[in-house]
């Protein structure tokens, strides 16, 4: 006792001085302050999603022409914490209806959050009627345990969020549906997704929009049975790209490195050529959130994406099984809009 009481001031300033380094400590690792981690299998999510996706998924054929892959705008990256992105929209010769997949990876303290449930409504969208929990299940082949030559089927479990949205001026409704995936995770809809995984882990996040509303003479199955009937053919391809181990062919270039060097070649081109050195023009952050964001989606509605950053998390539980509703998850506004890229 009478040494503590002697030395009571040091013993608090070196308690006080461990206390700081550890916090220290936890904030650098939380916020990569002292560099990224895990960046082998965020790149491997990177290139799967931006390269290695499916053209034609059953009756569901993608117009790669049309794909809008990465983002260029730097704040618009920077604020949705995208390292990869893809926006696909897959067309339906059948009876199903068309369907856009929107995907990016990144840290799970950024692709966490900015849900549709905050970020369309936080940008004019009205949601329609409350959050709903989506469960279902898909096969995949997997190799037998007691015969690696042979395949099996495997029963997965996958949990997505889903709600209708529709534009102010009330033109069109779309159904979305939300969920993640990490490396060691299937697809989950957590109550928390940001405490879900470490804050530096990679996930990727997908959104699946459909069009409500029937588009065309004759009947047309609903929106949800059309996602349902979607996910149950691409969820079993996206799995075998998404285990944080792929890695592109040898002699294949990345897509967005590729688009890099064709922009950097006409560039080049055109500096060249006489001594006009054209015009540069300075676009606003909101006009080039604007085009980063915006995707042509072939026939449904471009998502909206002007949000406002969020710093809430979520607060109510999902329902456990089937389609049923839950609150609509609210965050708080933290102050002037940010164009984003809502993925």
């Amino acid at each position: 006792m009478y040494f503590i009481k002697k030395y009571s001031l040091y013993i608090l300033t070196i308690v006080g001085a461990v206390g700081v380094l550890m916090a220290a400590w936890f904030e650098g690792n939380a916020t990569a302050r002292w560099g990224q981690s895990g960046n082998e299998h965020l790149n491997s999510f990177k290139m799967a999603i931006e390269n290695a996706l499916p053209e034609v998924v059953a009756e569901w054929q993608a117009d790669v022409t049309l794909d809008q892959i990465g983002i260029e705008n730097e704040l618009v990256r920077r604020v949705a914490g995208a390292d990869g992105a893809i926006a696909r929209h897959y067309a339906s010769n059948g009876e199903q209806r068309d369907v856009q997949i929107n995907i990016t990876c990144g840290y799970s303290r950024n692709v966490a959050a900015h849900t549709p449930d905050v970020c369309f409504t936080g940008s004019g969208s009205i949601q329609e009627g409350d959050v709903e929990v989506f469960d279902m299940t898909y096969e995949v082949n997997v190799p037998d345990p007691e015969n690696p030559g042979q395949m099996v089927k495997e029963e997965r479990a996958a949990r997505f969020k889903t709600a209708i949205f529709s534009d102010a001026d009330n033109r069109y409704q779309q159904r979305v549906l939300w969920g993640w995936k990490g490396v060691d995770t299937g697809w989950v809809a957590p109550r928390f997704p940001r405490l879900a995984w470490n804050s530096n882990e990679p996930v990727c996040k997908m959104y699946v929009s459909l069009l409500e509303g029937i588009r065309f003479e004759g009947d047309k199955v609903d929106t949800l049975t059309s996602a349902e009937e979607f996910l149950k053919v691409f969820l079993p391809e996206a799995d075998k790209l998404l285990t944080g181990e792929y890695k592109l062919p040898e002699g294949m270039v990345p897509v967005s490195d590729s688009g890099m060097e064709a922009g950097n070649d006409a560039s080049n081109a055109g500096s060249g050529a006489g001594n006009d050195t054209g015009t540069v023009t300075e676009t606003t952050s909101e006009t080039e959130g604007e085009n980063a964001a915006g995707m042509d989606l072939g026939g449904i509605p471009e998502l909206d994406t002007d949000t406002e950053l969020d710093t809430d998390i979520e607060a109510e539980e999902a329902p456990e099984l089937g389609v049923e509703p839950e609150e609509s998850e609210k965050e708080e506004e933290t102050g002037e809009p940010v164009d984003e890229f809502t993925l």
